[in-house]
Protein backbone atom coordinates (compact mmCIF):
# COMPACT_ATOMS: atom_id res chain seq x y z
CA UNK A 1 0.00 0.00 0.00
CA UNK A 2 2.74 2.07 0.31
CA UNK A 3 4.77 1.97 -2.83
CA UNK A 4 4.53 5.36 -4.77
CA UNK A 5 5.94 8.30 -3.30
CA UNK A 6 3.47 10.63 -1.89
CA UNK A 7 4.07 13.84 -4.48
CA UNK A 8 0.91 16.31 -5.57
CA UNK A 9 -0.90 16.14 -2.31
CA UNK A 10 1.78 17.27 0.05
CA UNK A 11 1.27 20.69 -1.18
CA UNK A 12 -2.67 19.61 -0.69
CA UNK A 13 -1.89 18.91 2.93
CA UNK A 14 -0.01 21.99 3.41
CA UNK A 15 -2.76 23.92 1.85
CA UNK A 16 -5.25 22.68 4.18
CA UNK A 17 -3.18 23.01 6.80
CA UNK A 18 -3.17 26.86 6.48
CA UNK A 19 -6.87 27.02 6.38
CA UNK A 20 -7.55 23.98 8.95
CA UNK A 21 -11.34 23.49 10.07
CA UNK A 22 -11.87 24.58 13.62
CA UNK A 23 -12.88 21.10 15.69
CA UNK A 24 -13.37 17.38 14.55
CA UNK A 25 -14.12 14.42 17.01
CA UNK A 26 -11.64 14.15 19.69
CA UNK A 27 -9.31 11.04 19.81
CA UNK A 28 -10.86 8.40 22.40
CA UNK A 29 -9.24 5.84 24.22
CA UNK A 30 -11.13 3.15 23.38
CA UNK A 31 -10.57 0.97 26.33
CA UNK A 32 -11.41 3.32 28.84
CA UNK A 33 -13.16 6.55 27.12
CA UNK A 34 -10.21 9.34 27.85
CA UNK A 35 -8.54 11.44 25.72
CA UNK A 36 -5.02 10.11 24.09
CA UNK A 37 -2.56 10.91 26.58
CA UNK A 38 1.02 11.85 26.60
CA UNK A 39 2.13 8.26 27.37
CA UNK A 40 0.32 7.57 23.95
CA UNK A 41 1.45 10.33 22.09
CA UNK A 42 4.95 11.07 23.33
CA UNK A 43 3.29 14.92 23.93
CA UNK A 44 0.81 17.01 25.94
CA UNK A 45 -2.78 16.79 24.79
CA UNK A 46 -4.48 20.14 24.48
CA UNK A 47 -7.95 20.37 25.45
CA UNK A 48 -9.94 18.96 22.64
CA UNK A 49 -13.41 20.00 21.37
CA UNK A 50 -15.74 17.71 19.97
CA UNK A 51 -18.16 18.17 17.14
CA UNK A 52 -19.90 16.21 14.74
CA UNK A 53 -17.67 15.09 12.44
CA UNK A 54 -18.69 15.53 8.05
CA UNK A 55 -18.04 11.40 7.22
CA UNK A 56 -16.89 10.25 3.86
CA UNK A 57 -19.81 8.83 2.22
CA UNK A 58 -19.31 6.06 -0.91
CA UNK A 59 -20.26 8.59 -3.66
CA UNK A 60 -17.38 11.22 -2.50
CA UNK A 61 -14.40 10.89 -4.69
CA UNK A 62 -10.55 9.77 -4.20
CA UNK A 63 -9.51 14.32 -4.37
CA UNK A 64 -12.33 15.13 -1.80
CA UNK A 65 -11.65 11.59 0.36
CA UNK A 66 -7.90 13.02 0.42
CA UNK A 67 -8.61 16.16 1.28
CA UNK A 68 -10.86 14.96 4.31
CA UNK A 69 -7.91 12.77 5.65
CA UNK A 70 -5.36 15.94 4.90
CA UNK A 71 -7.38 18.44 7.31
CA UNK A 72 -8.04 15.70 10.12
CA UNK A 73 -4.22 15.19 9.77
CA UNK A 74 -3.54 18.71 9.91
CA UNK A 75 -5.64 18.44 13.13
CA UNK A 76 -4.18 15.72 15.05
CA UNK A 77 -0.98 16.91 14.70
CA UNK A 78 -2.06 20.04 16.30
CA UNK A 79 -3.52 18.37 18.96
CA UNK A 80 -0.41 16.17 19.69
CA UNK A 81 -2.12 13.08 18.77
CA UNK A 82 0.27 12.27 16.51
CA UNK A 83 3.83 13.47 15.04
CA UNK A 84 4.37 15.22 11.55
CA UNK A 85 6.10 12.56 10.44
CA UNK A 86 3.47 9.70 11.14
CA UNK A 87 0.88 12.21 9.83
CA UNK A 88 3.03 12.70 6.39
CA UNK A 89 3.36 8.39 6.26
CA UNK A 90 -0.57 7.98 6.70
CA UNK A 91 -1.22 10.93 4.00
CA UNK A 92 1.71 9.18 1.18
CA UNK A 93 -0.47 5.73 2.18
CA UNK A 94 -3.70 7.16 1.17
CA UNK A 95 -2.68 9.25 -1.75
CA UNK A 96 -1.10 5.42 -3.12
CA UNK A 97 -4.14 3.11 -1.75
CA UNK A 98 -6.69 2.30 -4.16
CA UNK A 99 -9.59 3.00 -2.46
CA UNK A 100 -9.73 4.99 1.28
CA UNK A 101 -12.05 2.79 3.46
CA UNK A 102 -12.37 1.38 6.73
CA UNK A 103 -11.89 -1.64 8.24
CA UNK A 104 -8.95 -3.65 9.45
CA UNK A 105 -7.80 -3.92 5.58
CA UNK A 106 -8.11 -0.44 4.42
CA UNK A 107 -5.11 1.57 4.58
CA UNK A 108 -5.43 3.00 8.17
CA UNK A 109 -5.64 -1.06 9.39
CA UNK A 110 -2.83 -1.91 7.48
CA UNK A 111 -1.03 1.21 9.14
CA UNK A 112 -1.82 -0.09 12.40
CA UNK A 113 -0.85 -3.76 11.79
CA UNK A 114 2.50 -2.50 10.15
CA UNK A 115 2.95 -0.70 13.15
CA UNK A 116 2.95 3.07 12.02
CA UNK A 117 0.14 3.96 13.35
CA UNK A 118 -0.90 2.76 17.30
CA UNK A 119 -4.93 1.60 17.89
CA UNK A 120 -5.34 4.84 19.41
CA UNK A 121 -4.06 6.42 16.69
CA UNK A 122 -5.99 4.74 14.08
CA UNK A 123 -9.03 5.05 16.33
CA UNK A 124 -8.67 8.97 16.20
CA UNK A 125 -8.68 9.19 12.36
CA UNK A 126 -10.75 6.44 11.65
CA UNK A 127 -14.31 7.69 13.58
CA UNK A 128 -14.41 10.87 12.74
CA UNK A 129 -13.81 10.25 8.95
CA UNK A 130 -16.29 6.56 9.07
CA UNK A 131 -18.32 6.92 12.42
CA UNK A 132 -17.37 4.15 15.28
CA UNK A 133 -16.82 0.86 14.40
CA UNK A 134 -19.76 -1.24 14.38
CA UNK A 135 -21.93 1.46 15.39
CA UNK A 136 -25.06 0.93 12.80
CA UNK A 137 -27.18 3.55 11.65
CA UNK A 138 -27.17 5.79 14.24
CA UNK A 139 -26.74 9.82 15.06
CA UNK A 140 -23.57 9.98 13.74
CA UNK A 141 -23.31 7.74 10.55
CA UNK A 142 -23.95 8.75 6.93
CA UNK A 143 -24.34 5.43 5.50
CA UNK A 144 -23.02 5.24 1.61
CA UNK A 145 -25.41 6.43 -1.15
CA UNK A 146 -27.19 3.12 -2.86
CA UNK A 147 -26.92 3.70 -6.66
CA UNK A 148 -27.19 1.28 -9.12
CA UNK A 149 -26.36 3.08 -11.99
CA UNK A 150 -22.72 4.71 -11.85
CA UNK A 151 -23.13 8.59 -12.67
CA UNK A 152 -20.16 8.43 -14.20
CA UNK A 153 -20.28 7.25 -18.09
CA UNK A 154 -17.30 7.55 -19.41
CA UNK A 155 -14.84 4.60 -21.01
CA UNK A 156 -11.64 4.48 -19.91
CA UNK A 157 -9.79 1.05 -21.32
CA UNK A 158 -12.09 0.90 -24.45
CA UNK A 159 -14.65 -0.52 -22.94
CA UNK A 160 -18.27 0.74 -23.58
CA UNK A 161 -21.16 2.03 -20.93
CA UNK A 162 -24.12 -0.12 -21.12
CA UNK A 163 -27.63 -0.13 -19.05
CA UNK A 164 -29.41 -3.29 -18.43
CA UNK A 165 -32.91 -4.31 -16.67
CA UNK A 166 -33.27 -5.46 -13.62
CA UNK A 167 -36.65 -7.10 -13.04
CA UNK A 168 -35.27 -8.81 -9.93
CA UNK A 169 -35.43 -5.27 -8.41
CA UNK A 170 -38.55 -4.43 -9.82
CA UNK A 171 -40.53 -2.91 -12.85
CA UNK A 172 -38.86 -0.08 -14.88
CA UNK A 173 -35.46 -0.70 -12.84
CA UNK A 174 -32.15 -0.28 -14.30
CA UNK A 175 -28.55 -1.21 -13.78
CA UNK A 176 -25.16 -0.08 -15.12
CA UNK A 177 -22.11 -1.90 -16.42
CA UNK A 178 -19.11 -1.46 -18.35
CA UNK A 179 -17.97 -3.84 -21.06
CA UNK A 180 -14.85 -4.58 -23.12
CA UNK A 181 -14.82 -6.17 -26.08
CA UNK A 182 -11.26 -7.82 -27.70
CA UNK A 183 -10.63 -6.36 -30.87
CA UNK A 184 -11.49 -8.94 -32.74
CA UNK A 185 -14.90 -8.86 -31.84
CA UNK A 186 -15.97 -6.09 -34.35
CA UNK A 187 -14.27 -7.83 -37.38
CA UNK A 188 -16.17 -11.55 -36.57
CA UNK A 189 -19.17 -12.08 -36.72
CA UNK A 190 -19.57 -15.64 -35.95
CA UNK A 191 -16.62 -16.12 -33.41
CA UNK A 192 -18.21 -16.04 -29.74
CA UNK A 193 -15.63 -15.48 -26.57
CA UNK A 194 -15.60 -16.54 -22.91
CA UNK A 195 -16.75 -13.81 -19.95
CA UNK A 196 -15.04 -13.07 -16.64
CA UNK A 197 -17.49 -10.72 -14.73
CA UNK A 198 -15.17 -8.65 -12.36
CA UNK A 199 -16.63 -7.28 -9.16
CA UNK A 200 -15.14 -4.37 -7.43
CA UNK A 201 -14.40 -4.04 -3.97
CA UNK A 202 -16.63 -2.50 -1.22
CA UNK A 203 -17.20 1.14 -1.27
CA UNK A 204 -16.14 0.96 -4.80
CA UNK A 205 -18.03 1.43 -8.45
CA UNK A 206 -18.00 -0.14 -11.92
CA UNK A 207 -14.85 2.79 -12.44
CA UNK A 208 -13.28 1.29 -9.83
CA UNK A 209 -13.16 -1.41 -10.77
CA UNK A 210 -12.18 -1.41 -14.87
CA UNK A 211 -8.97 1.12 -13.20
CA UNK A 212 -8.07 -2.05 -11.23
CA UNK A 213 -8.73 -5.08 -13.62
CA UNK A 214 -8.56 -3.96 -17.47
CA UNK A 215 -4.82 -2.65 -17.62
CA UNK A 216 -4.24 -6.28 -16.87
CA UNK A 217 -6.40 -7.82 -18.96
CA UNK A 218 -5.31 -5.80 -21.69
CA UNK A 219 -2.10 -6.91 -22.04
CA UNK A 220 -2.62 -10.62 -21.40
CA UNK A 221 -4.79 -10.62 -24.20
CA UNK A 222 -2.71 -8.88 -26.68
CA UNK A 223 0.46 -10.88 -25.20
CA UNK A 224 -1.34 -14.32 -25.54
CA UNK A 225 -0.88 -14.71 -21.65
CA UNK A 226 -4.57 -15.24 -22.05
CA UNK A 227 -7.63 -16.02 -24.68
CA UNK A 228 -9.32 -12.94 -26.52
CA UNK A 229 -12.35 -12.46 -23.67
CA UNK A 230 -15.38 -9.98 -23.00
CA UNK A 231 -14.81 -8.22 -19.61
CA UNK A 232 -18.00 -7.48 -17.66
CA UNK A 233 -17.01 -4.84 -14.70
CA UNK A 234 -21.07 -4.22 -13.08
CA UNK A 235 -21.64 -1.29 -10.93
CA UNK A 236 -23.26 -3.71 -7.38
CA UNK A 237 -24.19 -0.57 -4.94
CA UNK A 238 -20.98 0.38 -2.59
CA UNK A 239 -21.57 -1.98 -0.15
CA UNK A 240 -24.01 -4.82 -0.78
CA UNK A 241 -21.44 -7.92 -0.64
CA UNK A 242 -22.80 -9.44 -3.90
CA UNK A 243 -25.29 -10.77 -1.77
CA UNK A 244 -29.64 -10.46 -0.90
CA UNK A 245 -30.28 -7.92 1.95
CA UNK A 246 -32.06 -9.40 4.40
CA UNK A 247 -34.95 -6.92 3.62
CA UNK A 248 -35.16 -7.75 0.50
CA UNK A 249 -34.46 -3.96 -0.68
CA UNK A 250 -31.23 -4.75 -2.07
CA UNK A 251 -31.37 -8.32 -3.90
CA UNK A 252 -27.80 -7.53 -5.89
CA UNK A 253 -27.07 -11.56 -5.93
CA UNK A 254 -30.76 -12.23 -7.45
CA UNK A 255 -29.90 -8.94 -9.77
CA UNK A 256 -26.18 -10.61 -10.73
CA UNK A 257 -27.42 -14.17 -11.38
CA UNK A 258 -31.10 -13.34 -12.57
CA UNK A 259 -30.50 -10.35 -14.57
CA UNK A 260 -27.05 -9.29 -15.82
CA UNK A 261 -25.97 -13.26 -16.62
CA UNK A 262 -28.80 -13.92 -19.03
CA UNK A 263 -28.45 -10.23 -20.30
CA UNK A 264 -25.01 -10.66 -21.43
CA UNK A 265 -25.39 -13.79 -22.54
CA UNK A 266 -28.46 -12.47 -25.07
CA UNK A 267 -26.86 -8.96 -25.86
CA UNK A 268 -23.28 -10.49 -26.59
CA UNK A 269 -21.65 -13.61 -29.05
CA UNK A 270 -20.31 -15.20 -25.89
CA UNK A 271 -20.16 -19.05 -25.38
CA UNK A 272 -22.95 -19.36 -23.08
CA UNK A 273 -21.81 -22.23 -20.68
CA UNK A 274 -19.86 -22.67 -17.31
CA UNK A 275 -16.91 -23.66 -18.57
CA UNK A 276 -16.23 -20.70 -20.62
CA UNK A 277 -17.73 -17.74 -17.60
CA UNK A 278 -15.16 -17.23 -15.23
CA UNK A 279 -15.89 -14.50 -11.95
CA UNK A 280 -13.38 -12.60 -10.40
CA UNK A 281 -13.04 -9.75 -7.66
CA UNK A 282 -10.76 -8.19 -5.42
CA UNK A 283 -11.52 -7.93 -1.24
CA UNK A 284 -15.42 -7.16 -1.43
CA UNK A 285 -15.77 -8.31 -4.89
CA UNK A 286 -13.56 -11.33 -3.74
CA UNK A 287 -16.13 -12.10 -1.21
CA UNK A 288 -18.48 -12.00 -3.86
CA UNK A 289 -16.51 -13.98 -6.51
CA UNK A 290 -16.60 -16.60 -3.61
CA UNK A 291 -19.81 -17.05 -2.75
CA UNK A 292 -21.67 -16.44 -5.94
CA UNK A 293 -18.96 -19.02 -7.87
CA UNK A 294 -19.72 -21.57 -5.28
CA UNK A 295 -23.56 -21.38 -4.69
CA UNK A 296 -23.61 -21.34 -9.06
CA UNK A 297 -20.87 -23.57 -9.46
CA UNK A 298 -23.61 -24.89 -12.61
CA UNK A 299 -23.63 -20.89 -13.78
CA UNK A 300 -19.64 -19.94 -12.88
CA UNK A 301 -17.33 -23.06 -13.92
CA UNK A 302 -13.91 -20.66 -13.12
CA UNK A 303 -13.68 -18.73 -10.04
CA UNK A 304 -10.89 -16.25 -9.01
CA UNK A 305 -10.62 -14.45 -5.56
CA UNK A 306 -8.08 -12.30 -4.97
CA UNK A 307 -7.43 -10.90 -1.28
CA UNK A 308 -11.16 -11.53 -0.60
CA UNK A 309 -12.19 -10.14 2.41
CA UNK A 310 -13.99 -13.37 3.94
CA UNK A 311 -13.78 -12.16 7.79
CA UNK A 312 -15.63 -15.04 9.40
CA UNK A 313 -17.94 -12.60 11.67
CA UNK A 314 -19.26 -9.86 11.07
CA UNK A 315 -18.32 -7.86 13.62
CA UNK A 316 -14.96 -7.95 12.17
CA UNK A 317 -16.42 -5.42 9.25
CA UNK A 318 -17.51 -1.80 10.35
CA UNK A 319 -21.17 -2.00 10.33
CA UNK A 320 -21.70 1.64 7.94
CA UNK A 321 -20.30 -1.21 5.46
CA UNK A 322 -22.81 -4.28 6.22
CA UNK A 323 -25.39 -2.83 8.38
CA UNK A 324 -27.85 -2.22 5.10
CA UNK A 325 -26.92 -5.83 3.83
CA UNK A 326 -26.86 -8.23 7.03
CA UNK A 327 -28.61 -5.35 9.65
CA UNK A 328 -26.35 -7.22 12.07
CA UNK A 329 -27.78 -10.58 11.86
CA UNK A 330 -24.52 -12.95 12.61
CA UNK A 331 -26.48 -15.99 11.49
CA UNK A 332 -27.45 -14.49 8.33
CA UNK A 333 -23.91 -13.35 7.03
CA UNK A 334 -22.38 -16.55 8.06
CA UNK A 335 -25.27 -18.68 6.06
CA UNK A 336 -24.63 -15.99 2.91
CA UNK A 337 -20.68 -16.16 3.58
CA UNK A 338 -18.03 -18.16 1.34
CA UNK A 339 -17.39 -20.24 4.36
CA UNK A 340 -20.91 -20.97 5.03
CA UNK A 341 -22.03 -21.51 1.06
CA UNK A 342 -19.03 -23.71 0.82
CA UNK A 343 -20.03 -26.06 3.32
CA UNK A 344 -23.80 -25.82 2.28
CA UNK A 345 -22.90 -26.34 -1.28
CA UNK A 346 -20.05 -28.79 -0.98
CA UNK A 347 -21.56 -31.44 -2.83
CA UNK A 348 -22.77 -29.52 -5.49
CA UNK A 349 -18.76 -28.09 -5.77
CA UNK A 350 -17.31 -31.69 -5.93
CA UNK A 351 -19.30 -32.41 -8.82
CA UNK A 352 -19.34 -29.38 -11.09
CA UNK A 353 -15.73 -28.96 -10.56
CA UNK A 354 -15.01 -25.48 -11.34
CA UNK A 355 -11.37 -23.93 -11.74
CA UNK A 356 -11.30 -22.34 -8.28
CA UNK A 357 -8.32 -20.29 -7.08
CA UNK A 358 -7.45 -17.66 -4.58
CA UNK A 359 -4.71 -15.25 -4.63
CA UNK A 360 -3.26 -13.51 -1.52
CA UNK A 361 -0.36 -11.74 0.14
CA UNK A 362 1.99 -12.77 2.34
CA UNK A 363 1.26 -9.23 4.40
CA UNK A 364 -2.27 -8.53 4.14
CA UNK A 365 -4.13 -8.71 7.46
CA UNK A 366 -6.55 -11.00 5.58
CA UNK A 367 -3.91 -13.65 5.55
CA UNK A 368 -5.13 -15.82 8.27
CA UNK A 369 -8.37 -15.98 7.49
CA UNK A 370 -8.04 -16.73 3.49
CA UNK A 371 -5.24 -19.51 4.65
CA UNK A 372 -8.19 -21.08 7.15
CA UNK A 373 -11.25 -20.87 4.25
CA UNK A 374 -8.50 -23.01 2.09
CA UNK A 375 -7.93 -25.42 4.73
CA UNK A 376 -11.88 -25.49 5.15
CA UNK A 377 -12.27 -26.28 1.49
CA UNK A 378 -9.45 -28.70 1.85
CA UNK A 379 -11.39 -30.52 4.54
CA UNK A 380 -14.79 -30.55 2.29
CA UNK A 381 -12.74 -32.11 -0.72
CA UNK A 382 -13.02 -29.14 -2.83
CA UNK A 383 -10.62 -28.71 -5.53
CA UNK A 384 -8.98 -25.25 -5.24
CA UNK A 385 -5.54 -23.42 -5.62
CA UNK A 386 -3.93 -21.28 -2.84
CA UNK A 387 -1.03 -18.59 -3.83
CA UNK A 388 0.54 -16.27 -1.82
CA UNK A 389 2.23 -13.07 -3.59
CA UNK A 390 5.74 -12.43 -0.88
CA UNK A 391 5.33 -9.08 0.45
CA UNK A 392 2.22 -7.76 -0.98
CA UNK A 393 -0.36 -6.36 1.15
CA UNK A 394 -4.11 -6.15 0.13
CA UNK A 395 -3.98 -4.98 -3.40
CA UNK A 396 -5.09 -6.44 -6.13
CA UNK A 397 -1.93 -4.83 -8.84
CA UNK A 398 0.34 -5.79 -6.45
CA UNK A 399 -0.77 -9.64 -5.37
CA UNK A 400 -0.40 -9.88 -9.08
CA UNK A 401 2.73 -8.41 -9.80
CA UNK A 402 4.96 -10.49 -6.59
CA UNK A 403 3.36 -13.94 -7.41
CA UNK A 404 5.92 -16.33 -8.74
CA UNK A 405 3.96 -16.96 -11.99
CA UNK A 406 1.61 -15.34 -14.81
CA UNK A 407 -1.42 -14.76 -13.24
CA UNK A 408 -3.06 -14.62 -16.12
CA UNK A 409 -2.47 -18.25 -17.69
CA UNK A 410 -4.99 -19.21 -14.98
CA UNK A 411 -7.74 -18.27 -17.46
CA UNK A 412 -5.82 -19.73 -20.68
CA UNK A 413 -5.49 -22.75 -18.65
CA UNK A 414 -8.80 -22.81 -17.23
CA UNK A 415 -11.62 -21.36 -19.64
CA UNK A 416 -13.07 -23.35 -22.83
CA UNK A 417 -12.74 -22.00 -25.97
CA UNK A 418 -14.57 -22.59 -28.72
Amino acid sequence: MLRTKFTSHVGLAIFVGCWLFVGFTSAVDAQNNQPISQKQTGATAEPQTSVEPTLITATMDKETRLKKVSELLTALVGKSVMTQDIADQVMQACVSAAEIVPGKTGVFGELETAGVLTQEQRIAITTPLFGAPNMGAGANQTAPEVTWIDPDRSTPYASLFKLYDTPARGANTQGSYLIYLPPSYNTSETKRYPVIYFLHGGFGNQHEGADVCLPGYIEAMQTGKMPETIIVVPHAIPSGWYANAKDGSRPVENVMIQDLVPHIDNTYRTINNASARGIEGMSMGGFGALRLGIKFSNIFGVISAVGPSINPRLTDEPAVRTADTFFGDEAYYVANSPQGLATTHAAALVANNPALRILGGTDDPLRSTIINFSAQLTTLKIKHTLAEAPGAGHDYKDILAKVSFDPYAFWKDSLVIE
